[in-house]
């Protein structure tokens, strides 16, 4: 019975569902400006200022949300936009003591919650009470005070609430899970203030690196949800749990101002991504065909705080060059920050946007800890259906433990079934991520067969004997120019996913400095053999899809005609 019931919730979320998990906040009336500030301390204090005031929005105690300047171009952008769609004119500007004043005497702040300040970022976290402190900081109304700062909450007349310092984390969630909302969860270190905000107007549960807290907050948290922030320790194992549980990691913990832009978000009309028209294609042409991707796309702080206008990515002047493809989180943004997604649409240049996973996730091990793994699957595949339609994204990415166990065929074949309107898909590895040129076909709702790609090679920063097929620009160039050489006119295609963090700078001579984002394909490209054309990667999948497939794809291109 409760099986049932379980099942029951995830469709109706479904059937309902708009913001794609992402919990919701009211727009405000006004806001109120306030510069980050260096000192921890106090910048732990005005995060969770900022939560209080959209919770209290949010609860219609309150008309004013807050917005913290950090002097980033992109975010800058997307406040002037967020304000724009909201025609708001009720701006004040204030410094976080002004700002704590102001609450206090809107009855927004009712006391203070005091920690331990987690001092530096490192591996071995020796104070988890910040974490704590959040949580009660959404419970009681408290704002959140250092121990250092303590003197100065009790100059000001602010009652404490709470004493973090007194309760592990695994304590706090077990006396308040009740108290909190399993809508999503915050991951995140001790000692970074960033998204405290989010979590605080939401009512979210935290974790760091405590594995059995994990696994219970996981667990609790209802399935397909966004887990925000980002893990501690092995990315791998902390997406791992993420994935085992049913929902995807966002790489946001150096994201700011979500309660403000999120809350603005459904006001700002969403741009479609553009595609390789069938009719644009000449099937005559066998050329030998290869398509670069950058990898980690699916970072959403990346995305938000400076992907789009960055000179080393998709801001670099020669961005557009052809064969040069991306990863993005078009789905995510499209719900949180819109602003950030048509930035992207506006700099595509003709080549292809690919959503990376409708977030960070495992499909081969998504939902294995969930006695319902196939029902959410499919849910998770028809929620993310409906946001590439509403983007125009007509290529999905995952990443996998092993793009060829049963579980990962197991879901492709889910995707296959559920984005009812993909070119094809592509499929990297953890580790390594290039498998050599594969493809393997699954099968849609209309016995239409759709491709997933493996990456042949990789632009890598990385030597080793147990990567034959990855390495710098000019070792890849000399892999592709290899393949084209030897490859029948019907394997006359290679795609290579790029690194996008690898720093080619001591390794490669030929690559314009910084080495790294797109100067490395640009080198790599200009020692390609004559007869090797650079297309979209929507493009390559079309030409595949035509010499396995002709059939299916002349019934395109008549049905367009």
């Amino acid at each position: 019975m409760i099986c049932c019931l379980g099942v029951v919730s995830v469709f109706t979320a479904v059937a309902d569902d708009r913001i794609y998990g992402w919990p919701q906040l009211k727009a405000p009336e006004g806001l109120i400006v306030c510069t980050a500030v260096q000192d921890k301390a106090e910048m732990m204090l005005l995060e969770s200022l900022s939560g209080l005031a959209a919770r209290a929005v949010n609860e219609g105690r309150f008309d004013k949300m807050v917005w913290i300047t950090t002097g980033n171009r992109s975010y800058e952008r997307i406040f002037e936009a967020s304000k724009a769609a909201l025609h708001m004119e009720d701006i004040s500007y204030m410094d976080v003591w002004q700002l704590l004043e102001y609450l206090q005497k809107e009855h927004v702040v009712k006391g203070y919650v005091v920690y331990g300040l987690e001092k530096e970022q490192g591996k071995i976290i020796k104070d988890y009470s910040s974490n704590v402190a959040t949580v009660y900081a959404a419970l009681t109304g408290g704002a959140m005070f250092d121990v250092s700062i303590e003197d100065e909450a009790r100059r000001r007349g602010l009652r404490k609430l709470k004493d973090a310092r007194t309760e592990t984390t695994l304590e706090c969630f077990h006396k308040n899970r009740h108290l909190l909302k399993n809508v999503s969860a915050l991951s995140i270190h001790p000692a970074v203030a960033n998204m405290r905000d989010y979590a605080i107007a939401h009512s979210l549960m935290l974790y760091a690196d405590e594995t059995r807290l994990m696994d219970e907050v996981l667990q609790w948290v209802e399935p397909l949800s966004p887990i925000v922030g980002w893990g501690c320790g092995d990315e791998f194992e902390h997406t791992k749990k993420v994935s085992e549980w049913g929902h995807y990691n966002t790489a946001s913990d150096w994201c700011t101002n979500l309660p403000f832009i999120s809350a603005a978000a459904p006001y700002i009309r969403l741009q479609k991504a553009a595609e390789t028209a069938l009719s644009e294609i000449d099937f005559s042409d066998s050329s030998y065909v290869h398509a670069f991707l950058m990898s980690d796309g699916d970072n959403m702080q990346w995305t938000m705080g400076g992907f789009a206008d960055n000179p080393l990515y998709m801001g670099h002047p020669d961005s557009g060059h052809a064969g040069m493809n991306w990863t993005a989180c078009p789905v995510n943004l499209s719900v949180v920050s819109p602003v950030s997604w048509n930035e992207i649409v506006s700099r595509q240049n003709g080549n292809t946007l690919v959503e990376y996973g409708g977030g960070y996730q495992y499909p081969d091990l998504f939902a294995v800890k969930r006695e319902n793994r196939e029902v959410l699957l499919r849910a998770f595949a028809r929620r993310l259906n409906h946001y590439l339609r509403k983007t125009g994204v007509k290529v999905f990415g995952v990443i996998c433990e092993n793009v060829e166990s049963e579980k990962a065929r197991e879901a492709f074949q889910v995707y296959a079934e559920e984005l009812t309107d993909i070119t094809g898909m592509i499929a990297i590895q953890y580790f390594p991520y290039e498998l050599g040129k594969k493809v393997f076909w699954f099968t849609d709702r209309n016995g239409e067969h759709v491709p997933v790609l493996t990456a042949a090679f990789s632009l890598w920063n990385e030597v080793s004997s147990k990567r034959p097929f990855c390495g710098t620009p000019e070792y890849v160039a000399s892999l592709i120019n290899r393949d084209k050489a030897l490859s029948s006119v019907g394997q006359s295609y290679s795609w290579t996913i790029v690194h996008a963090w690898s720093d080619f700078s001591e390794t490669s001579k030929l690559t314009s400095r910084p080495a790294v984002g797109v100067n490395p394909v640009l080198a790599a490209s200009r020692l390609l053999d004559d007869g090797i054309r650079l297309v979209p990667l929507d493009e390559m999948m079309w030409r595949i899809r035509m010499r396995f497939y002709p059939e299916e794809v002349r019934r395109r291109i008549n049905a367009d005609n």
